[in-house]
């Protein structure tokens, strides 16, 4: 694939991405309570949501690798939870509190505690895998623009949706249904019966965060230094610029999935 014209190559740009995982575990703990954890080479997070019949009583959650000194404190963002009623779609998280105001992942995961207290289903355990990506070059100095990929997910170790990608659309290989990445995803997803739906939210976010392995983070000093819209806590425009780097904080887990998720035994 030829790389558009208007591209171009800086010194944090790489050949290719590595393949990415990203790995979610979703357990109920006790009646009234489920855990979640998610890894992948940038983030480590855990979420507990207690529960008493469709209410949340509690929510709490755990930094364990992060990449800005800030995302830190975000998980008290997520006591505005407290008193909401749950819902079966992960995705309805963002009727329930703003996302903007929250840590991106620790947001998505607390939707999938969220919807997986209301099934029956004692345990589920995610895994995505994206296939190396070619990097074709830069576009304005901070976004990668990517050769195509395919990007797989499985539950329990079963493939159960699977999407070619490329230039910011999504090709499900069930259906065949072409779909933007951004504008219409969400309503799209809502459509969808509600596995399909959690299955189609999981992806999109785990092939947005493998970008990352385009990038050297380590070069930045801070969130403002990147140069990104105001989407999460640390990038919000009061606090990007005391939002450091944590240095050393991305792993590489392309060849060692066995590796992630060693909290699993304990509650956030």
């Amino acid at each position: 694939m030829t790389a558009p014209s208007d591209l171009i190559f800086i010194d944090n740009q790489k050949t290719s991405t590595g393949r990415a995982r990203r790995m979610i575990d979703l357990k109920r703990w006790d009646a009234n309570t489920v855990v979640g954890w998610l890894e992948d080479d940038f983030h480590h997070f855990g979420v507990t949501i207690e529960h008493e019949a469709n209410a949340i009583r509690n929510v709490s959650a755990t930094a364990i690798r992060f990449p800005w000194t800030s995302c830190g404190f975000a998980p008290e963002s997520l006591k505005a939870l407290i008193g909401k009623t749950m819902s079966p779609r992960c995705s309805d998280i963002g009727r329930l509190i703003e996302m903007r105001q929250q840590c991106t992942h620790i947001f998505d995961l607390t939707g999938l505690v969220m919807a997986h207290a209301t099934r029956s289903v004692p345990h589920r355990r995610y895994q995505t895998i994206t296939e190396d990506r070619e990097i074709l070059g830069w576009r304005n100095h901070k976004s990668p623009v990517f050769a195509p990929t395919t990007i797989t997910l499985l539950q329990d170790g079963e493939t159960v949706m699977e999407w070619q990608n490329e230039q910011g659309y999504i090709v499900d290989a069930a259906s065949g249904h072409q779909q933007a990445l951004g504008r219409g995803f969400r309503e799209w997803t809502e459509s969808l019966v509600l596995e399909q739906g959690e299955y189609a939210t999981v992806l999109r976010r785990a092939l947005l965060v493998s970008g990352g392995r385009a990038m050297v983070h380590d070069k930045y000093p801070s969130a403002a230094a990147m140069d990104q819209p105001e989407l999460c806590y640390s990038f919000q425009a009061s606090r990007r610029e005391n939002a450091l780097r944590v240095n050393g904080a991305t792993k590489d887990y392309a060849d060692s999935p066995e590796d992630m998720l060693s909290c699993l035994h304990t509650r956030p």
